[in-house]
């Protein structure tokens, strides 16, 4: 006796891809000043080579860092 293996066809599987919603540039006068300060010392640790601890923070804050970074590195 033989078994075989049924499968569902390509089209009944197929992969999604999750949307990227593309946002604006956040202007450096927005960011809050304790978050842009909390950029310029992660920078600073990084390239004195220490390592940063970064705590959890909702995605609204973590922007504005990452854009603090970003600044940091465009101009310096």
């Amino acid at each position: 006796m033989t078994e075989t293996i049924v499968s569902p066809s390509a089209e009944a599987v197929k992969p999604r891809q999750h949307q990227r919603i593309q946002r604006d540039d956040i202007a450096a006068s927005e960011i809050e000043i304790p978050l842009k300060a909390f950029g310029r010392h992660i920078a600073r640790r990084v390239s004195k080579g220490r390592s940063v601890h970064i705590p959890a923070m909702k995605n609204a804050a973590f922007g504005q860092v990452l854009r603090t970074l970003e600044l940091k590195r465009a101009f310096n």
